[in-house]
Protein backbone atom coordinates (compact mmCIF):
# COMPACT_ATOMS: atom_id res chain seq x y z
CA UNK A 1 0.00 0.00 0.00
CA UNK A 2 1.67 3.19 -0.96
CA UNK A 3 1.40 5.42 2.05
CA UNK A 4 0.77 9.07 1.52
CA UNK A 5 2.53 11.79 3.81
CA UNK A 6 1.34 15.57 4.03
CA UNK A 7 3.20 18.13 5.94
CA UNK A 8 0.77 20.63 8.55
CA UNK A 9 0.57 23.29 5.91
CA UNK A 10 -1.10 20.23 3.48
CA UNK A 11 -3.69 19.51 6.21
CA UNK A 12 -4.60 22.47 6.90
CA UNK A 13 -5.03 23.33 3.36
CA UNK A 14 -7.03 19.92 2.87
CA UNK A 15 -9.19 20.80 6.14
CA UNK A 16 -10.21 24.22 5.19
CA UNK A 17 -11.14 23.40 0.99
CA UNK A 18 -13.62 20.40 3.02
CA UNK A 19 -14.93 23.21 5.24
CA UNK A 20 -15.54 25.67 2.32
CA UNK A 21 -17.40 23.00 0.51
CA UNK A 22 -19.92 21.93 3.68
CA UNK A 23 -20.51 25.70 4.13
CA UNK A 24 -21.11 26.36 0.57
CA UNK A 25 -23.28 23.22 0.63
CA UNK A 26 -25.27 24.55 4.08
CA UNK A 27 -25.46 27.81 2.18
CA UNK A 28 -27.59 26.43 -1.03
CA UNK A 29 -29.82 23.94 1.53
CA UNK A 30 -30.80 27.26 3.33
CA UNK A 31 -31.21 29.55 0.23
CA UNK A 32 -34.00 26.80 -1.15
CA UNK A 33 -35.50 26.34 2.55
CA UNK A 34 -34.77 22.36 2.23
CA UNK A 35 -32.13 19.83 3.03
CA UNK A 36 -29.72 18.43 0.63
CA UNK A 37 -31.00 15.77 -1.40
CA UNK A 38 -29.38 12.41 -3.09
CA UNK A 39 -29.27 13.20 -6.95
CA UNK A 40 -31.48 10.71 -8.74
CA UNK A 41 -31.08 9.95 -12.19
CA UNK A 42 -33.72 11.88 -14.76
CA UNK A 43 -37.01 8.98 -15.67
CA UNK A 44 -35.99 7.36 -11.98
CA UNK A 45 -39.15 9.79 -10.13
CA UNK A 46 -42.64 9.28 -10.37
CA UNK A 47 -45.74 11.31 -9.54
CA UNK A 48 -45.84 10.77 -6.17
CA UNK A 49 -42.22 11.51 -5.40
CA UNK A 50 -42.87 14.80 -7.28
CA UNK A 51 -46.01 15.65 -5.09
CA UNK A 52 -43.83 14.62 -2.22
CA UNK A 53 -41.59 16.96 -3.33
CA UNK A 54 -44.03 19.71 -3.72
CA UNK A 55 -45.25 18.96 -0.37
CA UNK A 56 -41.95 19.17 1.20
CA UNK A 57 -40.80 22.31 -0.54
CA UNK A 58 -37.99 20.17 -1.89
CA UNK A 59 -37.32 23.08 -4.54
CA UNK A 60 -33.55 21.32 -5.18
CA UNK A 61 -35.29 17.82 -6.52
CA UNK A 62 -37.73 19.62 -8.08
CA UNK A 63 -35.34 21.24 -10.36
CA UNK A 64 -33.03 18.65 -10.25
CA UNK A 65 -35.25 15.71 -11.44
CA UNK A 66 -38.51 16.75 -12.70
CA UNK A 67 -36.87 20.05 -14.61
CA UNK A 68 -40.22 21.73 -12.62
CA UNK A 69 -40.32 25.31 -11.95
CA UNK A 70 -42.83 28.25 -10.19
CA UNK A 71 -46.18 29.10 -11.64
CA UNK A 72 -46.78 32.53 -11.42
CA UNK A 73 -49.99 34.08 -12.04
CA UNK A 74 -50.11 37.36 -13.58
CA UNK A 75 -53.35 38.47 -11.88
CA UNK A 76 -51.16 39.20 -8.35
CA UNK A 77 -47.80 38.25 -9.23
CA UNK A 78 -47.65 35.65 -6.47
CA UNK A 79 -45.92 32.62 -6.89
CA UNK A 80 -48.17 29.83 -8.06
CA UNK A 81 -47.73 26.09 -6.95
CA UNK A 82 -44.93 24.12 -9.59
CA UNK A 83 -45.49 23.49 -12.93
CA UNK A 84 -46.17 19.49 -13.85
CA UNK A 85 -43.30 17.89 -15.77
CA UNK A 86 -44.51 17.23 -19.02
CA UNK A 87 -44.40 13.27 -18.59
CA UNK A 88 -46.82 13.67 -15.32
CA UNK A 89 -48.83 15.98 -17.82
CA UNK A 90 -49.69 13.50 -20.13
CA UNK A 91 -50.57 10.96 -17.90
CA UNK A 92 -53.03 13.02 -16.65
CA UNK A 93 -54.47 14.33 -19.85
CA UNK A 94 -55.37 10.44 -20.85
CA UNK A 95 -57.31 9.64 -18.36
CA UNK A 96 -59.95 11.88 -19.96
CA UNK A 97 -59.51 9.66 -23.48
CA UNK A 98 -62.79 7.93 -22.86
CA UNK A 99 -64.80 11.11 -21.81
CA UNK A 100 -66.89 13.23 -24.19
CA UNK A 101 -64.44 16.34 -24.83
CA UNK A 102 -61.19 14.10 -25.64
CA UNK A 103 -63.65 11.66 -27.59
CA UNK A 104 -64.81 14.36 -30.02
CA UNK A 105 -61.18 15.35 -30.28
CA UNK A 106 -60.04 11.98 -31.30
CA UNK A 107 -63.26 11.31 -33.67
CA UNK A 108 -61.77 14.93 -35.75
CA UNK A 109 -64.80 16.17 -34.61
CA UNK A 110 -63.57 18.28 -31.53
CA UNK A 111 -63.33 21.73 -31.80
CA UNK A 112 -59.95 24.04 -32.65
CA UNK A 113 -57.28 23.25 -29.89
CA UNK A 114 -54.90 25.95 -29.39
CA UNK A 115 -52.08 25.84 -27.09
CA UNK A 116 -50.02 29.27 -25.69
CA UNK A 117 -47.01 30.57 -23.33
CA UNK A 118 -48.88 34.05 -23.02
CA UNK A 119 -51.37 35.41 -20.87
CA UNK A 120 -53.38 36.10 -24.31
CA UNK A 121 -53.44 34.64 -27.72
CA UNK A 122 -54.87 36.51 -30.49
CA UNK A 123 -56.55 35.39 -33.42
CA UNK A 124 -57.13 36.38 -36.94
CA UNK A 125 -60.85 36.05 -37.60
CA UNK A 126 -62.67 36.51 -40.75
CA UNK A 127 -66.04 38.52 -40.64
CA UNK A 128 -68.58 35.75 -42.02
CA UNK A 129 -71.86 37.43 -40.41
CA UNK A 130 -72.55 40.18 -42.55
CA UNK A 131 -75.12 39.96 -45.69
CA UNK A 132 -72.87 38.38 -48.56
CA UNK A 133 -72.40 39.74 -52.33
CA UNK A 134 -75.04 37.20 -54.10
CA UNK A 135 -71.89 36.12 -55.99
CA UNK A 136 -69.71 35.30 -53.22
CA UNK A 137 -70.97 33.23 -50.24
CA UNK A 138 -70.38 33.82 -45.68
CA UNK A 139 -67.75 30.98 -45.62
CA UNK A 140 -65.29 33.00 -47.32
CA UNK A 141 -65.91 36.47 -45.86
CA UNK A 142 -67.10 38.13 -48.81
CA UNK A 143 -64.43 37.54 -51.00
CA UNK A 144 -65.08 36.53 -54.56
CA UNK A 145 -64.07 36.81 -58.38
CA UNK A 146 -65.68 39.74 -59.81
CA UNK A 147 -65.71 39.54 -63.60
CA UNK A 148 -63.95 42.26 -66.00
CA UNK A 149 -63.82 42.81 -69.14
CA UNK A 150 -60.67 42.86 -70.94
CA UNK A 151 -58.14 45.84 -69.94
CA UNK A 152 -60.87 46.70 -67.36
CA UNK A 153 -60.06 48.05 -63.50
CA UNK A 154 -59.94 44.72 -61.39
CA UNK A 155 -62.62 45.54 -58.99
CA UNK A 156 -62.72 45.49 -54.66
CA UNK A 157 -63.22 42.60 -53.06
CA UNK A 158 -61.63 42.17 -49.81
CA UNK A 159 -61.90 39.96 -47.02
CA UNK A 160 -62.97 41.25 -43.76
CA UNK A 161 -61.10 40.22 -40.40
CA UNK A 162 -61.49 40.92 -36.91
CA UNK A 163 -59.37 40.22 -33.87
CA UNK A 164 -60.15 37.96 -31.29
CA UNK A 165 -58.41 38.11 -27.51
CA UNK A 166 -58.32 34.71 -25.67
CA UNK A 167 -57.27 35.31 -21.99
CA UNK A 168 -56.95 32.13 -20.51
CA UNK A 169 -59.30 31.95 -17.22
CA UNK A 170 -57.48 29.76 -14.38
CA UNK A 171 -59.44 26.92 -12.85
CA UNK A 172 -58.56 25.00 -9.39
CA UNK A 173 -59.06 21.02 -8.41
CA UNK A 174 -59.01 21.23 -4.62
CA UNK A 175 -57.73 17.78 -3.14
CA UNK A 176 -57.80 17.25 0.60
CA UNK A 177 -55.90 14.00 2.14
CA UNK A 178 -54.33 12.72 5.08
CA UNK A 179 -51.20 14.46 6.58
CA UNK A 180 -49.90 11.07 7.62
CA UNK A 181 -50.60 9.24 4.31
CA UNK A 182 -48.85 12.26 2.60
CA UNK A 183 -46.03 12.01 4.80
CA UNK A 184 -46.01 7.89 4.75
CA UNK A 185 -47.01 6.85 1.25
CA UNK A 186 -47.23 9.55 -1.04
CA UNK A 187 -47.43 6.94 -4.13
CA UNK A 188 -50.11 5.46 -2.77
CA UNK A 189 -52.15 8.60 -4.04
CA UNK A 190 -50.33 8.91 -7.39
CA UNK A 191 -52.78 6.80 -9.25
CA UNK A 192 -55.93 8.26 -7.54
CA UNK A 193 -54.72 11.68 -7.98
CA UNK A 194 -54.21 11.07 -11.79
CA UNK A 195 -57.43 9.92 -12.21
CA UNK A 196 -59.56 12.73 -10.17
CA UNK A 197 -57.53 15.59 -12.00
CA UNK A 198 -57.40 13.89 -15.05
CA UNK A 199 -61.51 13.19 -15.37
CA UNK A 200 -61.99 16.68 -13.78
CA UNK A 201 -60.17 18.67 -16.19
CA UNK A 202 -62.06 16.51 -19.13
CA UNK A 203 -65.37 17.38 -17.27
CA UNK A 204 -64.44 20.97 -17.12
CA UNK A 205 -63.44 21.51 -20.78
CA UNK A 206 -66.94 19.55 -22.00
CA UNK A 207 -68.94 21.89 -19.33
CA UNK A 208 -67.22 25.06 -20.30
CA UNK A 209 -67.81 24.22 -24.14
CA UNK A 210 -70.93 23.48 -24.43
CA UNK A 211 -72.47 26.30 -20.87
CA UNK A 212 -69.76 28.23 -20.16
CA UNK A 213 -71.29 31.59 -19.32
CA UNK A 214 -68.07 33.84 -20.70
CA UNK A 215 -67.68 35.72 -17.35
CA UNK A 216 -64.04 34.66 -15.97
CA UNK A 217 -64.62 31.56 -18.04
CA UNK A 218 -64.70 30.74 -21.45
CA UNK A 219 -67.90 30.90 -23.62
CA UNK A 220 -70.00 28.07 -24.43
CA UNK A 221 -72.28 27.05 -27.26
CA UNK A 222 -75.68 26.61 -25.79
CA UNK A 223 -77.57 30.39 -25.38
CA UNK A 224 -74.64 31.79 -27.73
CA UNK A 225 -75.73 34.48 -30.17
CA UNK A 226 -74.20 32.33 -33.12
CA UNK A 227 -76.73 29.64 -32.45
CA UNK A 228 -79.87 29.41 -33.89
CA UNK A 229 -82.63 27.89 -32.23
CA UNK A 230 -84.91 25.76 -33.42
CA UNK A 231 -88.41 25.51 -32.40
CA UNK A 232 -90.18 22.10 -31.29
CA UNK A 233 -92.60 20.88 -33.77
CA UNK A 234 -95.94 20.08 -32.41
CA UNK A 235 -98.30 19.43 -35.24
CA UNK A 236 -98.09 15.70 -35.30
CA UNK A 237 -100.31 13.49 -33.24
CA UNK A 238 -96.91 11.78 -31.86
CA UNK A 239 -94.40 12.61 -29.70
CA UNK A 240 -91.79 10.67 -32.44
CA UNK A 241 -93.41 12.25 -35.63
CA UNK A 242 -93.13 15.67 -33.72
CA UNK A 243 -89.43 14.39 -32.63
CA UNK A 244 -88.72 13.46 -36.28
CA UNK A 245 -89.99 17.16 -37.64
CA UNK A 246 -87.88 19.05 -34.93
CA UNK A 247 -84.70 17.09 -36.31
CA UNK A 248 -85.33 17.51 -39.72
CA UNK A 249 -85.62 21.50 -39.30
CA UNK A 250 -82.66 21.36 -36.66
CA UNK A 251 -80.53 19.66 -40.20
CA UNK A 252 -81.86 22.48 -42.20
CA UNK A 253 -80.42 25.24 -40.18
CA UNK A 254 -76.94 23.74 -40.00
CA UNK A 255 -74.33 25.06 -41.69
CA UNK A 256 -73.72 23.50 -45.32
CA UNK A 257 -70.65 21.30 -45.94
CA UNK A 258 -70.40 20.33 -42.11
CA UNK A 259 -68.45 17.41 -42.86
CA UNK A 260 -67.86 17.09 -39.01
CA UNK A 261 -70.86 17.41 -37.60
CA UNK A 262 -71.57 15.83 -34.57
CA UNK A 263 -75.12 15.99 -32.10
CA UNK A 264 -74.47 16.42 -28.71
CA UNK A 265 -77.53 15.49 -26.35
CA UNK A 266 -78.87 14.99 -22.56
CA UNK A 267 -78.91 11.52 -21.78
CA UNK A 268 -82.77 11.62 -20.93
CA UNK A 269 -83.30 11.94 -24.94
CA UNK A 270 -81.99 9.08 -26.08
CA UNK A 271 -85.19 6.84 -25.57
CA UNK A 272 -87.05 9.49 -27.56
CA UNK A 273 -84.57 9.92 -30.19
CA UNK A 274 -84.53 5.93 -30.92
CA UNK A 275 -88.40 5.88 -31.50
CA UNK A 276 -87.82 8.78 -34.51
CA UNK A 277 -88.42 7.37 -38.25
CA UNK A 278 -89.00 8.39 -41.58
CA UNK A 279 -91.42 6.71 -43.09
CA UNK A 280 -90.74 2.93 -42.21
CA UNK A 281 -86.81 3.87 -42.03
CA UNK A 282 -85.75 4.88 -38.54
CA UNK A 283 -83.23 8.33 -38.14
CA UNK A 284 -81.58 6.46 -35.43
CA UNK A 285 -78.85 3.84 -35.76
CA UNK A 286 -77.09 1.77 -33.10
CA UNK A 287 -73.42 0.90 -32.71
CA UNK A 288 -71.91 3.56 -35.64
CA UNK A 289 -68.47 4.15 -35.85
CA UNK A 290 -67.70 7.75 -35.95
CA UNK A 291 -67.58 8.35 -32.13
CA UNK A 292 -66.98 5.21 -29.21
CA UNK A 293 -70.55 6.37 -28.22
CA UNK A 294 -71.48 4.52 -31.34
CA UNK A 295 -74.90 5.80 -32.19
CA UNK A 296 -75.52 8.01 -35.53
CA UNK A 297 -78.61 10.08 -35.36
CA UNK A 298 -79.86 10.64 -39.65
CA UNK A 299 -76.31 9.37 -40.29
CA UNK A 300 -74.82 12.09 -37.80
CA UNK A 301 -72.59 10.94 -34.92
CA UNK A 302 -74.32 11.47 -31.83
CA UNK A 303 -73.11 11.46 -27.84
CA UNK A 304 -74.68 12.43 -24.83
CA UNK A 305 -73.70 14.96 -22.02
CA UNK A 306 -75.11 15.23 -18.34
CA UNK A 307 -73.99 19.20 -18.84
CA UNK A 308 -76.84 20.07 -21.02
CA UNK A 309 -80.42 21.66 -19.92
CA UNK A 310 -82.76 18.81 -19.00
CA UNK A 311 -84.72 17.29 -21.97
CA UNK A 312 -87.54 20.13 -21.94
CA UNK A 313 -84.84 22.82 -21.54
CA UNK A 314 -83.90 25.44 -24.74
CA UNK A 315 -80.08 23.59 -25.54
CA UNK A 316 -81.12 20.11 -24.33
CA UNK A 317 -80.38 19.15 -27.81
CA UNK A 318 -77.55 20.63 -30.32
CA UNK A 319 -76.39 20.43 -33.72
CA UNK A 320 -72.86 21.52 -33.35
CA UNK A 321 -69.93 21.72 -36.24
CA UNK A 322 -67.14 22.11 -33.29
CA UNK A 323 -64.37 23.31 -35.86
CA UNK A 324 -65.80 26.87 -35.46
CA UNK A 325 -65.19 26.49 -31.78
CA UNK A 326 -61.18 27.47 -30.12
CA UNK A 327 -60.42 26.18 -26.59
CA UNK A 328 -57.09 27.78 -25.64
CA UNK A 329 -55.18 26.23 -23.22
CA UNK A 330 -52.23 27.99 -21.17
CA UNK A 331 -49.20 25.45 -20.91
CA UNK A 332 -48.44 23.74 -18.44
CA UNK A 333 -50.77 22.38 -15.33
CA UNK A 334 -49.70 23.64 -12.12
CA UNK A 335 -49.73 22.11 -7.95
CA UNK A 336 -49.75 23.88 -5.00
CA UNK A 337 -49.32 22.48 -1.31
CA UNK A 338 -50.61 23.56 1.99
CA UNK A 339 -50.55 21.53 5.01
CA UNK A 340 -52.46 24.75 6.95
CA UNK A 341 -56.00 25.07 5.43
CA UNK A 342 -57.05 22.32 7.57
CA UNK A 343 -54.49 21.84 9.86
CA UNK A 344 -57.65 20.90 12.77
CA UNK A 345 -58.55 17.79 10.59
CA UNK A 346 -55.29 16.79 10.22
CA UNK A 347 -55.60 17.08 6.41
CA UNK A 348 -53.41 18.52 4.11
CA UNK A 349 -54.49 19.75 0.52
CA UNK A 350 -53.25 19.98 -2.92
CA UNK A 351 -54.23 22.71 -5.61
CA UNK A 352 -54.12 21.41 -8.81
CA UNK A 353 -54.36 24.38 -11.35
CA UNK A 354 -55.28 24.74 -15.49
CA UNK A 355 -55.77 27.80 -17.41
CA UNK A 356 -58.00 27.52 -20.45
CA UNK A 357 -60.25 29.93 -22.52
CA UNK A 358 -63.00 29.65 -25.55
CA UNK A 359 -65.50 30.75 -27.83
CA UNK A 360 -67.35 30.37 -30.73
CA UNK A 361 -65.56 32.13 -34.15
CA UNK A 362 -68.17 33.64 -35.57
CA UNK A 363 -70.56 36.12 -34.02
CA UNK A 364 -74.16 35.60 -34.87
CA UNK A 365 -75.61 33.07 -37.94
CA UNK A 366 -74.61 33.30 -41.55
CA UNK A 367 -77.04 34.55 -43.88
CA UNK A 368 -77.41 32.86 -46.91
CA UNK A 369 -75.94 34.35 -50.35
CA UNK A 370 -79.56 32.99 -52.04
CA UNK A 371 -80.55 37.02 -52.40
CA UNK A 372 -83.34 36.88 -49.38
CA UNK A 373 -81.17 38.29 -46.92
CA UNK A 374 -83.02 36.68 -44.30
CA UNK A 375 -82.24 32.61 -44.51
CA UNK A 376 -79.49 32.28 -41.83
CA UNK A 377 -77.45 28.74 -41.16
CA UNK A 378 -74.96 28.56 -38.63
CA UNK A 379 -72.16 25.49 -37.51
CA UNK A 380 -74.31 25.83 -33.94
CA UNK A 381 -77.70 24.47 -34.22
CA UNK A 382 -79.83 24.06 -30.44
CA UNK A 383 -83.57 23.16 -29.79
CA UNK A 384 -85.98 25.49 -28.36
CA UNK A 385 -87.59 24.97 -24.69
CA UNK A 386 -90.80 22.48 -25.00
CA UNK A 387 -91.80 19.21 -24.58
Amino acid sequence: MTEIVMNQSEIAAEIAARLREEVAAAVKARDVGVATSAPVAEGEGSFGDFLKCVATNDVQRLRAVYKSSKALDETTGAGGGFLVPTQFEERIRAVGAPMLFDQLVAAGRGPLMLRTNTAELALPVLEQDQIPNVESSSLVGGVRLVWREQSADVAESEPKFEQRIFRPHAADAYVAAATELITDAPQALEDTLVSLFGRAYAVLKARVMLRGTGVGQPRGIVGHPAAISVARATGSSSQADNDTNTILAMIQRLLPGSATAVWIAHPFWRARLMATRLSETLLYTVNGQSLVYGDTLAGIPIAYSEHLPAVTGAGSLILADLSYYAMVERAGFSVAFSEHVRFLKRQSVWLFGVRIDGAPLINAPLILADGAGTNTVSPFVEIAAGQ
